[in-house]
């Protein structure tokens, strides 16, 4: 079980360095467009590249922010639970979380196989859109995983 966990906290780590390497493209393809439209020469593409690397931001930072819980949550009542109530909250947001997280990554999935099968590419740039579908698929995969973990985490505990 350790080696599964240390495997994810990996796959984590890299979707986060990828999110982080995204994003600062993100912002010089922005950047490098307002200074080419200030000359009279924007670039090609940006609102395409734009999108889909923000796409593949907030799918790869998913992880990481599930990992360190960084979401936002409503604790009011949740802090007057007792030990066993919260216990029972837990076990069942970990399985809403679970279930929720297994759809995207397989609707993401599916829909990737339909717009590979149909050849669907970005307008401009006629980038195949499927690519960054299997982004999103690979980020909720793994919150998944996390999710899941967390659940036998809570089951173990006492």
């Amino acid at each position: 079980m350790r080696k599964v966990v240390d495997i994810i906290d990996l796959l984590v780590n890299v979707l986060s360095i990828i999110a982080g390497i995204c994003l600062i493209f993100i912002m010089l393809i922005t950047c490098i467009d307002v200074l080419g439209n200030a000359f009279g020469h924007p670039l090609l593409g940006v609102e395409e590249l734009t999108s889909v690397g923000a796409a593949i931001t907030i799918a790869f930072v998913l992880p990481l922010a599930h990992k360190n819980r960084a979401h936002i949550g409503i604790d009011f009542l949740y802090k007057r639970m007792g030990t066993k109530f919260k216990k029972i909250d837990d076990i069942i947001v970990s399985i809403l979380n679970s279930i929720l997280f297994f759809s995207i990554s397989w609707q993401s999935y599916k829909y990737a196989i339909a717009l590979k099968n149909a050849g669907e590419v970005t307008a401009t740039l006629q980038i195949p859109k499927y690519f960054f579908l299997y982004g999103v698929f690979l980020g909720c995969s793994v919150v998944f995983l996390l999710c899941l973990k967390e659940f036998l985490t809570i089951i173990r505990s006492k």
